[in-house]
């Protein structure tokens, strides 16, 4: 080719690739993605997600599940969203919500930017509503322990929950159980989760709200100081609702050093094997008493709470003192150590009689496993996790114990625990924390609702 038609013909090119140029730029920006995508094979699909609502429980047939699309695209397109439940279109907004009957079921999403398409599926579990008829709780408050923190360093198992966690917790916890009290519970170093999860309570309406530390394993004087020192931080709480209550904390004569051992279950264990367990604490824990309150009226200046054992220690306790607003008493059937129906009815009676103030059992609660509603509170020593899985054995002590705090008609009551972690199925629980579904026991104790005293 001589060098005049090389000079024409890539002029010509030039011109063409010119044209192109300019029409591809004069062109619509939808129009030049399109081509940016089909033709030069420059797209990045999207990215499908989304999360529900509730999460840490399944939810029950009678529960709206909102199911919020978290997707997106790395090129901005517009995403187009398509949901199928069970394999049926469902909806085509961008954030869905349903009601599913009970069984399981199989939720899609499928997202498209135009040009890919992308999904994301999860299998749930929708639980029954109630599966026992309603019984009444002739009690003012009806609450449960929930852990907002671990207690070291003795305590294994216990739950660290998120802020999102907490909040669908205590949602669960007010609303589907139907508690209006909630003690908050964790250790040491985990003070600040406490008072957040306090705010939380005091959001959503609970009407009797136990901030409680627990200073495991410290000495009787450590304790007092630890407990003076968090004092002004749960009375600032208090300044935002009056439903805030300083518990000091739980069984001292197991949690402080006051009997022989070096882990909490040794101190545990040591009153079961030995008779001078009772002198020991009874001379400990009057003085460490008298140090609490002075350190209470000082930094608190409210109406104080505690957790005492009901054998020796509830007696040891000075609660004619203006300071405790309440008896707090861990009152449990236990019948293989004679702790059985009538003998609590008689202690609650009688220190309603004594004390002419609000009598309130603090904990109770029974594990999931076989044998265990015999020994109740004393069930951390039989290894639960190597025991048989029961749902019927907590349910029906649960019933048990309700039906026996209605006979002594007393102030309120505090089920042992709400939340175990992964891996604890047969625990104080009340629902199973690997599947998420309620235990049997959990529908017992929403069954039970307050009535007027």
């Amino acid at each position: 080719m001589n060098r005049r038609r090389f000079l024409k013909y890539a002029g010509a090119g030039a011109v063409a690739l010119g044209g192109a140029a300019t029409a591809y730029y004069l062109c619509g920006a939808g129009l030049r993605r399109a081509i940016e995508a089909r033709i030069l094979g420059k797209n990045r699909p999207p990215v499908a997600d989304f999360v529900r609502r509730p999460f840490f429980l399944n939810p029950t047939d009678q529960q709206t599940i909102e199911f919020t699309n978290t997707s997106y695209d790395a090129d901005n397109d517009p995403l187009r969203c398509d949901w199928y439940v069970d394999g049926q279109p469902a909806s085509t907004q961008r954030d869905f919500s349903v009601r599913l009957p009970v069984g399981e079921h199989l939720v899609e999403m499928r997202v498209s930017d135009g040009f890919a398409v992308r999904s994301h599926t999860q299998s749930m579990a929708v639980d029954p509503d109630q599966i026992y008829p309603t019984r009444p709780l002739h009690l003012g408050y009806k609450g449960i322990t929930y852990f907002a923190g671990p207690v070291p360093p003795d305590w294994l198992g216990i739950p660290n929950p998120t802020h999102i966690a907490m909040d669908e917790q205590l949602d669960a916890i007010r609303n589907e159980l139907g508690c209006n009290a909630i003690i908050i519970s964790g250790g040491e170093d985990y003070e600040d989760k406490l008072i957040e999860c306090g705010r939380m309570a005091i959001e959503k309406g609970f009407e009797r709200i136990h901030i409680q530390p627990r200073y495991m394993g410290a000495s009787p004087g450590e304790m007092v100081e630890k407990i003076g020192r968090f004092a002004p931080e749960v009375r600032n709480l208090r300044a935002s609702s009056e439903s805030v209550i300083y518990c000091i904390g739980h069984e001292f004569s197991n949690e402080a050093t006051i009997l022989p051992g070096d882990t909490w279950i040794e101190r545990f264990a040591y009153p079961l094997e030995h008779s001078d367990w009772a002198k020991r604490v009874e001379a400990a824990l009057p003085k460490m008493f008298r140090d609490i309150i002075a350190v209470c009226e000082e930094s608190y200046g409210y109406g104080i709470s505690y957790a005492a054992i009901l054998v020796v220690e509830a007696d040891l306790v000075p609660w004619e003192n203006p300071v405790f607003e309440s008896v707090g008493v861990d009152a449990m059937i236990q019948e293989k150590y004679g702790w059985t129906e009538d003998w609590i009815v008689d202690q609650l009676t009688r220190f309603k009689q004594k004390y002419h103030k609000p009598v309130v059992c603090m904990e109770a609660g029974c594990e999931t496993f076989t044998g265990s509603s015999e020994v109740a509170g004393t069930s951390p020593l039989l290894l639960a996790q190597e025991r048989r899985y029961d749902e019927d054995e907590q349910a029906n002590w649960l019933r048990r114990e309700c039906d026996t705090l209605n006979r002594a008609r007393i102030d309120g009551y505090f089920y042992t625990q709400y939340n175990d972690p992964p891996g604890w199925e047969t625990g104080y629980g009340l629902y199973n924390p690997d599947t998420r579904k309620r235990k049997k026991g959990f529908y017992m104790y929403k069954s039970y609702e307050v009535t007027s005293k």
